[in-house]
């Protein structure tokens, strides 16, 4: 998804068809007319659309093994050995991220529980959209090395608990990291200097990552 978007707004009875806007083109449109107010013409404005993020996709995954609520999501983040290595996760953000999900009509909500203190706490479900999302993000490889520390950990950790092999995902992201290092390994012959150490230091960097994903070939 890209992060803008250019939206056409007119005004009463003169506005472009709508009827098969998705969810966020129907939010920026509508975020346009509320800034916009009343206007004689059309008018043109560029908004942000909503792109997830690693814990959005994160806590959109863990629903989408089972409904839950803000207060187990957070506790599972934090008491799961294997989700805790990914990321440390403070409490808010994870209802931070469940706003977002919501709003983006990747879960809505499906009853309330009520809570140790009494207090309810809402149960979230994916919607089709959001499993879609879901199976997307676990599928797809990243574009940088340095979203390997976090995302693809991530993404590898998630398959793991729906019993999904990771050998074909570690094989795509190990050919798109081996065309990096061969990028920098060209640049290392090619400068001196700091650039060249910063060349070398980055060459190695995605070698050793290239090593671990051609051990999970294996596994």
């Amino acid at each position: 998804m890209e992060p803008f978007t250019t939206v056409l707004d007119a005004c009463a009875g003169s506005g472009p068809d709508t009827t098969h806007e998705d969810a966020s083109a129907a939010s920026a449109r509508n975020t346009a007319r509320r800034s916009w107010g009343r206007c004689d013409r059309p008018r043109l404005v560029t908004v942000r659309l909503y792109s997830p993020s690693v814990l959005d996709h994160l806590v959109l995954s863990l629903i989408d093994e089972r409904p839950a609520h803000g207060f187990a999501i957070a506790k599972l983040l934090s008491n799961n050995d294997s989700l805790a290595a990914v990321m440390h996760v403070r409490r808010p953000l994870v209802y931070r991220s469940l706003k977002a999900l919501s709003e983006a009509g990747f879960i809505r909500a499906s009853k309330t529980e009520a809570g140790d203190q009494g207090s309810e706490r809402t149960v979230y479900r994916v919607t089709a959209r959001g499993s879609r999302e879901v199976t997307g993000w676990l599928d797809g490889v990243v574009a940088h090395p340095r979203d390997a520390r976090i995302e693809l950990l991530a993404k590898f950790v998630c398959r793991s608990r729906r019993n999904l092999s990771n050998v074909e995902l570690a094989k795509r992201q190990r050919e798109v990291f081996e065309e990096i290092a061969q990028h920098f390994d060209q640049g290392i012959d090619n400068t001196t200097g700091a650039a060249r150490l910063v060349a070398m230091w980055r060459h190695e960097s995605v070698a050793s990552m290239v090593a671990l994903l051609e051990r999970l070939e294996r596994d």
